[in-house]
């Protein structure tokens, strides 16, 4: 196996991927000091967290990669990572309108929650809503010259 790896992969390949699982394990734990829980539902259990960052680790530079301003603690469902949920910009949840009632129940999230992000965190979450979240091209982002409109509707 090990051969068939070495065959495939490139040894600057190999190289990469180690210092970038080394970059994430410093990222979560930096971001487990300051945070402690999950933003969203506060399960504290740091084998049930994921330390997802605002603006994905493959578009973010050197320095945003491992900028705690760039992250959030949260459950590991991945609904931020692929862009089913993201944060207005204070800090409301945005719900893709591709989730149902039963799927949003059964990963516990709801249209009352919200989170508070300091201010390089907003500019990042800018980011992610108009490059990740799934209804970006319904919703503005209030506070960057636009009215935020209705997350799910009725």
């Amino acid at each position: 196996m090990e051969n068939i790896i070495d065959d495939v992969i490139t040894e600057t390949e190999k190289e990469q991927l180690i210092k970038s699982r080394i970059g994430q394990s410093t990222f979560k734990k930096t971001l487990l000091a300051i945070e402690k829980k999950c933003r969203l539902c506060g399960i504290s259990d740091e084998r049930f967290l994921v330390a997802s960052h605002i603006k994905p680790w493959s578009k973010s530079d050197n320095q945003e990669r491992l900028d705690v301003n760039n992250g959030l603690l949260l459950c590991p469902n991945s609904l931020f990572d692929k862009g089913y949920i993201s944060f207005d910009d204070d800090g409301t949840i945005l719900i893709s309108d591709s989730l149902d009632e039963a799927t949003k129940v059964f990963l516990n999230i709801n249209e009352s929650m919200s989170l508070e992000m300091n201010e390089s965190q907003k500019q990042l979450m800018k980011w992610h809503w108009e490059n990740v979240f799934e209804n970006r091209n319904k919703l503005n982002f209030s506070g960057y010259n636009s009215p935020v409109m209705t997350i799910c509707p009725e």
